[in-house]
């Protein structure tokens, strides 16, 4: 099971984006330069339109948003916010009519985490009272990191709903209630994984628990305006190729063997090793064969028995 950051905005590993992390960490040295955090953030750029999700989706950004890339959003995050550090991101969405620095500021973080492709089978057999143990055993030991660097310790979390996967979208839904030491007020935490051919595109929605219904509704119209790109859609995994995901919690081992995809991973190295097999006994019996029929010459020695 992956260790998940839970902060004000807990997001998703980014492994095919991982070449252009030390880029990003050079452009952030920028804005160390503005002391103020006004400044620094009135220097970001928003952008509308259509946004390239590094070489894995695009999002085309909806009316009344604004997106941040991946290194103004690290900034806003990690900077302003005080959350950890995560160079994977690949972007924010903020409402128009909302600042950064607004009491009641929410937005929607975008990543993309390459756990592998995760068939429907196992996507239904996923057991969420297991998946919460296991975020509250995570949680322990990221409450250590993040009480050594200042933030807030999270206490304990709950499910906002029962967790659902979506087979139409490919789309695992799960919403966190997040409940804070010397706090009175919790955290929504609402999660999309779009389901790809080598991992999920993952949107996350930070507010009140409040706000669940219009998070809820307003995720619905975001993921539906995210494409993923030619190759990466999970209709395009290829079994012979591409890598399965691990992290599914209790998938029982029975049922993660008879999985479709495993059966046939299994079916192929199965089959694959009864033909090198056979080709080794063939090889055997040929070779025993070839010196069978090979002709002798033995040199015939002549005694002339006149010599005694």
């Amino acid at each position: 099971m992956r260790t998940f950051y839970f902060s004000l905005l807990i997001i998703c590993s980014l492994g095919p984006l991982n070449t252009f992390a030390s880029n990003r960490e050079d452009s952030l040295g920028k804005y160390d330069k503005l002391d103020s955090i006004d400044m620094l953030t009135s220097s970001f750029t928003y952008k509308v339109g259509e946004q390239q999700l590094g070489n894995v989706a695009t999002l085309q950004v909806p009316d009344g948003y604004r997106f941040l890339d991946a290194t103004q959003s690290r900034v806003l995050v990690e900077h302003v916010w005080g959350n950890p550090e995560n160079p994977n991101s690949l972007g924010l969405l903020l409402p128009a009519r909302v600042g950064p620095l607004d009491k009641d500021v929410w937005g929607f973080l975008v990543s993309y985490e390459p756990s592998g492709y995760l068939d429907e089978g196992n996507a239904r057999l996923i057991n969420y009272t297991t998946l919460l143990e296991e975020m509250k055993e995570d949680l322990r030991k990221e409450n250590v990191l993040r009480q050594g660097k200042g933030f807030g310790i999270i206490t304990s979390m709950d499910w906002a709903f029962p967790p659902y996967y979506d087979k139409k979208t490919h789309a695992l839904h799960w919403a966190r209630i997040l409940h804070f030491r010397y706090s009175h007020q919790s955290i929504l935490n609402y999660e999309v994984r779009l389901l790809g051919r080598r991992g999920a595109l993952c949107f996350t929605a930070v507010g009140n628990p409040s706000q669940l219904n219009l998070i809820q509704k307003q995720l619905k119209s975001i993921t539906g305006v995210a494409r993923f790109t030619n190759g990466n859609n999970y209709t395009d995994f290829n079994p012979r190729t591409d890598g399965a995901t691990m992290w599914v919690p209790e998938a029982s081992t029975v049922s993660r063997i008879l999985s479709p995809v495993n059966l046939l991973l299994w079916l192929r190295n199965t089959w694959l090793l009864l033909i090198v097999s056979c080709c080794m006994v063939l090889f055997v019996y040929a070779m025993q064969y070839y010196h069978r029929r090979k002709p002798t010459y033995r040199k015939m020695i002549h005694i002339d028995e006149s010599l005694n």
